[in-house]
This record gives C-alpha cells, structure tokens and sequence, in this order.
C-alpha cells in the first residue's frame, strides 16, 4: 500500500513538473517572460479552489451635492463708541479680550470675546483696535494716542546715564 502511495505521488509530480515545463530552453526567471508565469496567477497553487483572485474594481462614486456657501452677514452700521478707553489686548488662540477703563470708574474691567457690558458686545480683537456691537451698530475702539501720564512705578532715582569709558 505504501509503494502505491509513493508511486502515485511520484507520478503526479512528475506530470506536474512536465506540466509546468517553459519548453526545451534554459531561462532563468529574469530573462522569462511575464507572460510565462500567468498560469500561477490564474491558478494560485496555495488557494484551496485554485481559483484566479477578483479582480478589484472600484465602486462608482457616489454624486457630491454643493451646499449653495452661506452669504455672509452684513456689517452693522457704525455707531457712537461707549466712553471707554482701550487700555489692553490679550490674543492667543484659546482666549481674546481686551481690557478697558472708564471715566465713571476706577478700576479697568475686561472682556472676552462674545461677553457684554452696558449693552456693548466684544465682537473681534485685533492687534491694535477691538470691534463692539451695540443697539446702534458696531464701533471701534482703538489703543489711544495720547501717553499716559502715570508710570507704574514711579522712580524715587534719576535713571542711570551710560558713561563711556
């Protein structure tokens, strides 16, 4: 029983060689032809079925429907800015707001983006003006001209001179 076994496996791999045989003529594979070799695409010899794989096809793509973009909102009409002056801006990406003061007070107040005071709303913050809406429309408000007389620490020394020496 076992030299039949061993004599049929002998057999089938003897017809499957010569099945497999390119011709009389020694290639290696580099000089072989693509085309030699379709047999194995065809018939993958470790697929079960023996099967050529599917062949990827790509599903039709699906429409794409175009949202008409929004219009953008009109700016308000320009109005009387509050009696506030800018006295400082803080931007990050996190955090905008700017920091005013008063005539009717003494200590500055500030506000972030989107916060209100009096019926004013901090709107944008730029680098040097902030944007505020209000019932009358949008104003500006910008860092002032005019220096500051107080110093934030006063000095009870002259500052020192550069000598050279």
């Amino acid at each position: 029983m076992m030299t039949m076994l061993r004599a049929t496996m002998i057999l089938a791999a003897t017809a499957a060689s010569s099945s497999l045989s390119f011709g009389s003529e020694k290639l290696s594979v580099r000089e072989r032809q693509v085309s030699d070799y379709a047999a194995l695409r065809d018939r993958p010899l470790f697929s079960p079925d023996r099967t050529a794989p599917i062949p990827f096809s790509a599903p039709e793509p699906e429409p794409v429907v175009m949202q008409p973009e929004p219009e953008p909102e009109p700016e308000p009409p320009p109005a009387t800015a509050p009696d506030w002056q800018l006295v400082g801006i803080v931007r990050s990406a996190s955090l905008n707001s700017a920091t005013f003061t008063a005539p009717a007070e003494m200590a500055a107040f500030t506000l972030r983006t989107g916060e209100s005071r009096e019926g004013w709303t901090l709107k944008a913050v730029g680098q040097f003006e902030v944007k505020l809406d209000g019932a009358g429309g949008r104003a500006s408000l910008r860092f002032s001209d005019e220096p500051s007389g107080e110093q934030m620490f006063p000095s009870e020394e002259p500052p020192p001179t550069l000598s050279g020496g």
